[in-house]
Formats: structure tokens, sequence, C-alpha cells
């Protein structure tokens, strides 16, 4: 699960705009966001319901295309890909842990961490090693025979964290991933999100509603009404 070796301005945001047009209204989500995200960083996204941060998220996955502004990672200015170069750039480069995993429901865990890099063209068995590898870096290699439907909702989380690290992308990015957990499971998966950034300098992206975990943020930045209001550095 390697990451970044060296501070580097990763994921660059520049002046995006993104509006929806809903009937006869316009709803501005976005309005010139300006941002740059260094290697490794571990930025936490707050603010109210409907103040542009799951929009945000959205664009630097490249599933929003800004209705003006540009976003680069590392050099690929990603909106000037077609559909398909975009999706295939974010299944290798992007890992993503969502509030509730999806899962193909006839498939086990193990199998289920494996089918993106099958996708991506990789033999099946060099896919269940890489995915075992992984299990096994997460310490749930005792789950690997079993349906994620059966697992409780932390240990689902574990296993789709452990699906967004199998094409070891450059970033990782969450959508309140602990929204449905219990107070002891969100703290074990915040220390894994901790210990990404820390100990792999892993590029971490989260959207959060819960100020208790800011202080794991490097940087905690603060959107209201479609803008950046507030971004701090918290630690070092």
């Amino acid at each position: 699960m390697e990451g970044q070796s060296k501070h580097e301005v990763i994921i660059k945001i520049d002046k995006v705009k993104k509006d929806f047009v809903v009937g006869d209204n316009v709803i501005h989500a976005l309005g010139e966001v300006d941002l740059k995200i260094e290697s490794t960083d571990f930025v936490v996204i707050y603010g109210p319901s409907g103040c542009g941060k799951s929009t945000l998220l959205n664009v630097i996955l490249g599933l929003e295309k800004p209705s003006a502004g540009t976003v680069t990672i590392r050099e690929t200015k990603i909106y000037s890909m077609d559909d398909d170069e975009r999706s295939k750039f974010r299944a290798k480069k992007i890992g993503m842990v969502y509030q509730m995993p999806y899962w193909i429901k006839s498939l086990n865990v193990i199998e289920n961490v494996a089918l993106p890099l099958i996708v991506e063209g990789m033999k099946e068995k060099e896919a269940i090693r890489h995915a075992v590898s992984i299990l096994t870096e997460l310490n749930i290699t005792k789950l690997a025979k079993q349906r994620p439907t059966s697992l409780s909702g932390g240990q689902q989380q574990r296993v789709g964290l452990a699906r967004a690290l199998a094409s070891n992308p450059w970033i990782l990015m969450a959508d309140e991933p602990t929204g449905n957990l219990d107070s002891s499971a969100s703290d074990e998966m915040m220390a894994l999100f901790d210990e990404l950034n820390r100990k792999y300098k892993r590029t971490i992206i989260m959207v959060t509603h819960n100020p208790a975990y800011f202080e794991i943020g490097t940087r905690i930045i603060e959107m209201k009404d479609g803008q950046i209001i507030k971004d701090t550095k918290h630690k070092i």
C-alpha cells in the first residue's frame, strides 16, 4: 500500500464552477473554487448540507463536469479526456469509499476486492493474490470467504476500503465513510485512514459532518454556499 513519497501538488482546482438546472431554476453548487492538494495531505471537508462538499468530491472524481474551470490531477486535465478515458483514469488513480458500499452479492469478500483488478485486465489468480495481501494489511483475512452482505457495518467498510486500495491509487476519497457505523467501528475506520496517511503517505480527501474527526486531518476545509470559506492546516 505504498503512497506518495514527497510533498507535491497532486490535485489542482482552478476557478471551478458547477451549476445545475432544475426546471426554470439554476442552482449554483460551486462558485469559482480554487484549491491545491498536496500528495501527503489528509483533507477533511465539512459544512452544512447543500454547501457543495459532495459536488466538489464528484468534480474531483471526474463524475461531475464543471460548468467552468479546470481540474488537474498530476499533469492530467481530467475533463479534457472523454468519458471512457476518464473512467479508466479514475479506476487506476482514485480509490473511493462510500457511506454505503455496493457489492456483487454472488461474490465473496476476496472476489469483490479482486474484481476491479480483473476488470482492468489483471489475471484472476494474480488479482486474488493481490487482494489477499490487502486484506492481510487491513487484518481482515478471516473475512475472505464470507459474503459482504453477511458482515457487520464496520466489517463491510473495512472491505470497502480494501477494494478502494486494490489498484494502489494515488488518491483515496471517502464520502461520510462512518455515517452508518457505531462509535467503535467509526474509530477503527478513522485509525486506518490515519495510518494510511501517516505511514503510507496516502493522499486522502474525506467529507464528514463529524467534528470529532477534524484532528485526524492535516487540513480542514470548511464550505458554505458553494465556496471554501476556511482552509486550515491542522498538523504537519
